[in-house]
């Protein structure tokens, strides 16, 4: 997600956040765990009280108890890039756009950021040659001439899968590709929707994420009309 965030915004921000601070009388807020120049990260906290039923070993039965769930949605602004990054799922996102605009007065602009994933391909092949795709999901995709729907491919032969990639342009929803550090291969989903997911942990995730960034500021990646 891009983060439009003005220096005299992002110190407004901060004093906001710092404001919201967890508490459990309110239920939700805000951990920061670092603030720097031009990057900042914590946790949006929320506690909801939550029913269960547990056995009772005095009276000897099934009794029902409320207990506190605490969930911690970790995120980080990059100003140096214009990213939000919230490490979680998509409804995670949506808590996290509503408490940061809560706590900024709604003064900073948060904004979603479709993918144009051929274009994306295209720039993340410069920053790492050794890249490559393992599977895609194409709408509107013809297999032959009395067949469309939407497929899920994986196994590329030679250069199939930027072929389908040029073809099929917008209508490529999902690519998965698998990068290398130089130590493991990395794979990692890009969503159309701007959604990006890393499916293996790796202690060089930030390297990943700043190649990722990169190529998306360099190259033009937003879908066209």
């Amino acid at each position: 997600m891009r983060a439009d965030v003005s220096e005299e915004e992002y110190e407004s921000l901060i004093s906001g956040l710092k404001d919201m601070e967890y508490t459990r009388d309110r239920s939700y807020g805000f951990s920061l765990e670092s603030v720097e120049e031009s990057l900042l990260s914590g946790h949006l906290v929320i506690t909801t009280p939550t029913n269960i039923q547990e056995f009772d070993e005095e009276s000897k039965t099934v009794v029902k108890k409320q207990i506190d769930r605490t969930e911690l949605i970790p995120f980080r602004i990059d100003l140096a890039n214009d990213f939000l990054e919230v490490f979680s799922n998509q409804d995670d996102v949506s808590k996290i756009k509503t408490r940061l605009g809560e706590a900024s007065n709604w003064d900073i602009g948060l904004t979603e950021y479709p993918l144009d994933l051929s274009a994306l391909y295209e720039g993340l092949i410069v920053q790492d040659n050794e890249l490559s795709i393992k599977s895609m999901k194409i709408n509107n995709f013809s297999p032959s001439s009395d067949v469309t729907g939407s497929y899920h491919l994986k196994m590329f032969e030679g250069n199939k899968a930027k072929e389908l990639l040029s073809e099929y342009g917008n209508n490529v929803s999902y690519l998965g590709a698998e990068f290398d550090n130089g130590t493991e291969r990395i794979t990692v989903g890009f969503f159309r929707s701007g959604s990006i997911r890393l499916y293996t942990n790796s202690e060089k995730d930030d390297q990943l994420l700043t190649t990722i960034k990169t190529a998306i500021n360099e190259t033009e990646v937003m879908p066209s009309a």
